[in-house]
């Protein structure tokens, strides 16, 4: 899992547990923080890629992502994800524009990491008369905050002996439970037709500056880069269905994952303006979960609702439950002519 560090002091544990956890987090040679991560990982564009920035059929898109994960075990950890971009903003033939937001807060630490970035994308089309075969090239700069709270944590020097006292003095400082810090981000992607299919793979990666995010005074902490790559399409079945295949392999310092799968969609309308379509889907995230995810197309919009069932080692506590997500986009896909003010005319001229 592509997760914080301090995600890891989980409420229950005991107190030996959570003073190692603390001792790990804190020391020089500290586990380094990590990045947010979605099932749906397709549908969170600005997070997956920059040169995904403007990638779509409209001229305007809206994305909204929420994840709640093992709320059977800890804390549910959340992720919330806001943005929007526009293709060729400013009526700019070749640039994309966006913006991007997110929020995540995990474990007992409270542990909150919000970013704001806004994506750039240039697209290079391969050809004078076939859009679809183009490169994209995508910068996102960016800052961000990373802060704890230490309320609810418990430390070895609150163990009597024979019970915890929240009376008793912990001993540790924190000094510093609030940090911000710039981040830049790049990508590229290539996107070409096969017959009748449309398909696309890139690379990207992110906190390529390894923004330093210290909060103990001695100690070293940087957010570690992160790379994806990752591959997706559409491909017509016949007349009425088509599948929407993917895949991401992201690894940022030694944790790493591969998430691969496809959902199939069922064509009701076609019409561009009352477009409708079901789709359900099957994926898998390398020996962790299994991700089953459905949901509907409904004229701009698009509706979708994952499930991640967790069968690595941590089931015996996990009990196969992973967490949920939900993605919502919206595409303006139009802009309405502009009005011509109607002009009374005088009966006298």
């Amino acid at each position: 899992m592509i997760r914080n560090w301090l995600t890891y002091l989980l409420p229950g544990c005991g107190p030996v547990l959570l003073v190692l956890s603390l001792l790990l987090c804190f020391s020089p040679n500290a586990v380094k923080a990590q990045d947010i991560h979605f099932s749906q990982f397709l549908y969170s564009p600005m997070n997956l890629n920059p040169a995904m920035t403007g990638q779509f059929d409209g001229r305007y898109r809206l994305v909204f992502n929420y994840r709640n994960q093992w709320r059977s075990v800890s804390r549910p950890f959340q992720t919330i994800s806001l943005s929007g971009d526009a293709r060729r903003f400013l009526n700019l033939k070749r640039f994309n524009l966006g913006l991007d937001f997110y929020y995540d807060q995990a474990g007992t630490s409270n542990f909150q990491t919000i970013e704001f970035s806004v994506p750039i994308s240039y697209e290079l089309p391969l050809t004078a008369t076939d859009t679809l075969h183009r490169i994209t090239f995508g910068l996102q700069p960016g800052f961000g905050n990373q802060s704890i709270n230490t309320d609810d944590l418990t430390f070895d020097d609150q163990y009597n002996g024979n019970r915890y006292d929240p009376d008793l003095a912990s001993n540790e400082s924190f000094p510093r439970q609030s940090v911000f810090y710039p981040t830049v981000s790049a990508g590229i992607a290539y996107h070409f037709p096969v017959g009748n299919s449309r398909l696309h793979v890139g690379a990207a990666g992110y906190n390529l500056n390894t923004p330093n995010v210290t909060f103990q005074l001695g100690t070293e902490k940087e957010i570690e880069r992160r790379y994806n790559l990752h591959a997706g399409g559409h491909v017509p079945l016949g007349t009425d269905w088509f599948l929407t295949p993917g895949l991401v392999y992201s690894r940022q310092g030694t944790a790493q994952e591969f998430v691969f799968g496809t959902e199939i969609n069922y064509l009701i309308n076609s019409n561009r303006y009352v477009y409708q379509a079901l789709f359900f889907g099957l994926w898998n995230r390398g020996n962790d979960a299994a991700i089953t995810n459905l949901g509907m197309y409904y004229k701009s919009w698009r509706f979708a609702l994952s499930y991640d069932v967790n069968y690595s080692t941590l089931n015996p506590a996990s009990n196969y439950r992973g967490g949920w997500e939900v993605s919502v986009i919206y595409i303006l896909r139009d802009l309405l002519p502009k009005r011509v003010p109607y002009k009374y005319c005088p009966n006298y001229i």
